[in-house]
């Protein structure tokens, strides 16, 4: 055995001592647990990593100032981490920031990518290959750049997990699986084949921080800091958020304990090749599947408060709850569908599809549960911004970022756009701490965890400025305001006109005609199609853009 193998193994050694060790000391300080749901975005996901980066920092100021006087002493922990879509890549962006609290790898993935305006590189027409079919409308190389810089392990600074990140943080995905499970229902029938064929396309990727690569329960050990799966998260990272024929699909390699041993997964009846030690599958959008895995969090949440306690989670009292989800939504508003009759073949398409979005938001949980009102074990984190108005006019939702012009794809146009939403989202942050995520007073005394961690503590430092209740996790840094509102001076559209037409002919001509119906439909994309879909567009943004008040 050579020296340099001896100091790997000492070093992994060393390595998983320190995980032990953190995982006792955590568990002896009885942790309150944060379940992460990201929902999809789009380029909005640039507002969720903003309101990550600042729960991530105001945990880490906490910590820097623990044990000195008046300062609460109690553990908030981010435990279990679900997302879908954009949503789903910044959950697992955070599995990586925290091994590398210093690399800003949020902002960088998020505001900064690889130019200010990314719609040239989603043109790009880089992708097209002669022998193969054009894989999306979009080229999607440039979400494979930013993977291979978020989760790369070379040339970096590392940091030991922080206590605020549980040691054993679970990660998990929604995916959309084109494959899809199949599986065979019985019925009696004058047929010969007695067996009838259908299939389940949802799907998930679930991993857990480790160090020993072996998977438990179906999920997958994962360490950005070793390279222990790094790949196989980057690859669930572009899946989750393949939007659905807009950029490619990814095809994703896993071991085959992770589909069998998922209770998620593996429904009796599904037909998986068990020969095989990998399962292969080909995915898209985990967002048409499950855009809010919120009852998924909530579930897990539940079973690690019962696995510490040995008690059952009583997550919506306040005098007792010891876990809560707090929800990051871009999009949190739902505009009821307008039916007006006659509908043409367009509105009656758009309205379909506005519906099957809705749906797609729709929990199982019983509905009465969901919206009653007060609950201490869901909080919601959502786009808030004042206009620069007289009025100071308050705006949410959509409108309160520039991300969500264009259906989430605004932020693709302009870099300022991104910079404002992460900044939006790190205020929105702040004030959802200082005043939102909070426990009654009246509540305090009696809660197992709080009333400790406020024990010989001035809590009137930590109130809430809008309720009689104290902060969960205390601030102790001054307001900091949001950028101004980012507005363009033309469309950025119109200097890209041969770039949107290049692209367009390249998929024309990628169409798998032969004799005179492809020369045909060369020619009308040359001389019709080409300007007719370049002038729409330039139209279409300008419009969104406009209307979204992006635009001088």
């Amino acid at each position: 055995m050579n020296s340099k193998t001896v100091k790997t193994r000492l070093q992994r050694s060393f390595i998983l001592d320190k995980f032990k060790a953190s995982i006792v000391n955590i568990m002896s300080e009885n942790p309150f647990h944060i379940g992460l749901c990201m929902a999809g975005a789009v380029s909005a996901g640039a507002y969720t990593a903003g309101v990550v980066d600042y729960l991530i920092k105001s945990l880490d100021r906490w910590e820097q100032s623990r044990g000195q006087p008046g300062v609460p002493t109690h553990r908030v922990q981010i435990s279990i981490i679900g997302g879908a879509s954009a949503g789903g890549m910044t959950g697992l962006l955070t599995a990586a920031v925290m091994h590398q609290l210093k690399a800003d790898l949020l902002y960088k993935s998020w505001v900064t990518m690889q130019a200010d305006n990314m719609m040239e590189k989603l043109l790009s027409c880089t992708d097209f290959n002669t022998a193969l079919p054009p894989a999306s409308l979009l080229n999607g190389a440039f979400a494979n750049e930013l993977a291979d810089r978020a989760f790369s392990n070379k040339g970096l600074i590392w940091n030991d997990i922080p206590p605020f990140f549980h040691p054993q943080l679970k990660v998990f995905k929604t995916l959309t699986n084109v494959s899809g499970f199949p599986y065979n229902i019985s019925f009696n029938a004058d047929l010969a084949a007695q067996h009838h064929a259908m299939s389940v396309h949802y799907d998930y990727a679930c991993f857990q921080a480790a160090t020993a690569p072996k998977c438990i329960n179906g999920w997958m050990p994962l360490n950005i800091r070793t390279g222990l799966n790094a790949q196989l998260a980057k690859d669930a990272a572009i899946a989750t958020g393949a939007f659905p024929l807009g950029l490619p699909a990814k095809k994703l390699i896993r071991p085959l304990e992770a589909i069998v041993q998922n209770k998620w997964i593996n429904h009796e009846g599904l037909m998986i090749d068990h020969t095989k030690p990998t399962y292969e599958s080909l995915h898209v959008d985990g967002g048409l599947m499950n855009n809010e895995p919120f009852e998924k969090v909530r579930e897990l949440l539940n079973e690690l408060v019962l696995t510490e306690t040995q008690q059952s989670n009583a997550y919506n009292r306040f005098d007792q709850f010891r876990s809560t989800v707090l929800m990051i939504d871009p999009f949190p508003e739902n505009t009821p569908i307008q039916i007006a009759y006659p509908l043409s073949i367009g509105q009656l398409a758009g309205s379909i599809l506005q519906a099957m979005m809705q749906q797609m938001k729709a929990k199982p949980a019983p509905i009465a549960d969901v919206l009653s009102k007060n609950k201490a074990g869901q909080f919601l984190i959502a786009p808030v911004r004042y206009a620069m108005d007289i009025e100071n006019t308050r705006i949410e939702g959509s409108k309160a970022i520039a991300c969500g012009a264009i259906g989430g794809f605004g932020g693709f146009i302009s870099k300022d756009f991104r910079a404002h939403d992460y900044a939006l989202g790190q205020y929105n942050c702040e004030m959802f701490l200082r005043n939102h995520f909070t426990i009654p007073i009246q509540h305090l005394e009696h809660h197992p965890i709080f009333s400790k961690g406020y024990e010989r503590v001035n809590y009137n430092l930590f109130k809430s400025n809008q309720t009689e209740s104290v902060q969960i996790i205390p601030q102790f840094e001054p307001v900091q305001k949001p950028l101004p509102w980012p507005t363009l001076e033309a469309n950025p559209f119109i200097h890209m006109r041969p770039v949107i037409q290049k692209r367009v002919a390249m998929l024309l001509n990628s169409i798998q005609l032969t004799g005179w119906k492809k020369l045909l439909l060369q020619l009308s994309g040359g001389i019709f199609l080409n300007r007719m879909l370049a002038n729409q567009v330039q139209i279409h943004i300008q419009r969104q853009l406009k209307k979204h008040d992006l635009i001088k």
